[in-house]
């Protein structure tokens, strides 16, 4: 009989030592990956639980509309003025006059012109947002949402639409109906931002609908509109305007009021003014509600 020598054996030996280290560590491994899933999706379900108890207790947060006596400010059209002269006791009051040294010494002091009103309170404190917020550029024409008018011709579909403040930069197409049977329903947006068709163009009277997601976990569809509640409270501060490009014209739009529906009343609905309404979902994983934001055409210009 043959017998194995001291070195094979002790070969056979470590590879079997080697091939059960090996096992250990695949085991180990998996047993570590299973435990960091499952971590995870108790996280995950532990969030979605929250969000749903919490669904539609925060439509606060997201209501918000320009007060009537700011409204002709925020739009930049000039109101009106008036004429009448307040009067106290039979008396015109007395006009407050200051030097103009005095009013440069007072600039030196507090330069309140350079600042942002919502830095007054805390001037500190103060960021570097311009006065006023954003201004309409020199190439833009300023229009009234009432008006009609031709040049150019509002009748193209918007390629683009571009909101500075939140960072929002995107292309946008036509969403097509899409036939389920018994009912018909919209296409989601895919990395982009969707246009109901039937609703108006840019620069036309009537309102325009525009989707977005606020996230796409698993669809994996983009997430354009992820700081698009955040407009709430910037329009608090600052105007926020959103721009719509088509092949020939490019508009600005100014947003003037915010919301959060309920998804099932939610209803797309039309206007005299020319105007634009964005509409993501809302809360994260949830997504029963829809935050909704309304805006008014104030320019535009040729491309």
């Amino acid at each position: 009989m043959n017998k194995l020598s001291p070195n094979k054996s002790h070969g056979y030996r470590n590879k079997t030592l080697d091939q059960h280290k090996l096992k250990v560590s695949v085991l180990s491994f998996v047993a570590y990956g299973t435990a960091i899933i499952g971590v995870l999706l108790i996280i995950v379900s532990a969030f979605y639980i929250y969000s749903k108890s919490r669904s539609g207790l925060d439509a606060a947060e997201f209501t918000y509309s320009i007060p009537d006596h700011a409204l002709h400010r925020h739009m930049g059209i000039s109101a009106p003025k008036n004429k009448s002269i307040s009067v106290t006791n039979g008396k015109e009051p007395i006009p407050l006059q200051i030097e103009p040294q005095k009013i440069r010494n007072l600039e030196s002091i507090y330069p309140g012109n350079q600042l942002n009103p919502k830095y007054w309170s805390e001037p500190e404190w103060a960021g570097s947002d311009p006065y006023g917020g954003p201004t309409i550029p020199a190439e833009f024409t300023t229009v009234r949402s009432t008006d009609l008018f031709i040049d150019p011709n509002p009748s193209t579909h918007a390629t683009r639409i571009r909101i500075p403040s939140i960072a929002v930069d995107s292309e946008v197409r036509q969403l097509q109906i899409i036939d389920i049977g018994d009912q018909k329903s919209y296409e989601t947006p895919n990395n982009v931002v969707g246009h109901i068709p039937e609703t108006s163009l840019p620069g036309q009277q009537g309102d325009g609908w525009f989707f977005g997601h606020l996230e796409s976990f698993t669809a994996q569809e983009g997430k354009i509109f992820r700081r698009l509640p955040e407009i709430t409270e910037l329009i608090k501060q600052d105007p926020v305007d959103i721009f719509l490009e088509t092949s020939n014209a490019e508009y600005i739009y100014r947003v003037t009021r915010t919301s959060q529906v309920q998804a099932s009343d939610l209803y797309v609905t039309n206007t005299r003014d020319a105007q634009i309404t964005l509409v993501t979902c809302w809360p994260p994983l949830v997504y029963d509600q829809r935050v909704v934001i309304d805006a008014t055409l104030i320019a535009y210009r040729p491309i």
